[in-house]
């Protein structure tokens, strides 16, 4: 059924595990995590290359947990670092500059701007890189080209809002702008709800990807990666 939904085989539904050595330096520490009637003392590693799943029943805190990592809960306590760096999370803005970014579960309310462009989706949180001081779209449109060809973004047209894209593609935009600043560490929450077979087999293999490629190299800057997600 699967397979006829989809018009190809996708009997490998999931990758080979990666196996990361005892050896590989830390990514991301969490240390005694507490988020207000969430969270008590959540205390974590993970190692640059490795991909850390959380799995949990709904309202165990996943989300708010994440969102506290990210700058995005106030009440909150406990110590977050990156690559051995303490992380202010003061916002979300902080925590990239840093090194550490989150794709929230809910893709169109907080992921995408659905009613703009697949450009100024992609170039929104690095509009720095784009703006000198106007905005260079030749630049941001061969940012767009690229992450189409390398995520493997099915759209009929590159100028197309992202409300017109399936879920699928939605999400892999999403995860695709969540990676233009070049973080350390990208926080992905339930990152393939919402989207059918295909997608979620595209979506296991570009995050296997981006931690495998040379003990987590990124395919777009050569950044040592790490994620955590909840599935």
């Amino acid at each position: 059924m699967a397979n006829l939904m989809v018009g190809r085989d996708v009997s490998d539904m999931f990758p080979d595990k990666i196996t990361v050595a005892e050896s590989a330096p830390l990514a991301l520490k969490v240390d005694g995590l507490v988020v207000l009637d969430w969270v008590d003392d959540l205390s974590f590693d993970v190692r640059a290359g490795e991909v850390l799943s959380f799995a949990e029943l709904v309202g165990a805190g996943r989300t708010e947990a994440f969102e506290a990592i990210i700058g995005l809960r106030k009440r909150t306590a406990g110590r977050i670092e990156v690559a051995g760096r303490e992380v202010q999370r003061k916002s979300p803005r902080d925590a990239m500059r840093h090194g550490l970014t989150y794709l929230s579960e809910d893709r169109k309310g907080k992921g995408l701007h659905v009613n703009m462009n697949l450009q100024g989706n992609l170039t929104l949180m690095t509009l720095e890189r784009y703006a000198h001081p106007l905005l260079d779209m030749k630049a941001g449109r061969a940012a767009l080209t690229k992450a189409v060809n390398e995520f493997g973004i099915r759209t009929g047209d590159l100028s197309s809002r992202a409300r017109m894209l399936s879920g699928g593609n939605q999400q892999k935009l999403a995860l695709t702008k969540f990676l233009q600043p070049e973080p350390d560490v990208i926080v992905l929450d339930e990152p393939t709800r919402g989207v059918d077979v295909g997608a979620k087999r595209d979506i296991y293999f570009l995050i296997h990807r981006l931690a495998a490629q040379g003990c987590g190299r990124s395919p777009w800057t050569g950044a040592t990666k790490c994620c955590t997600h909840g599935r």
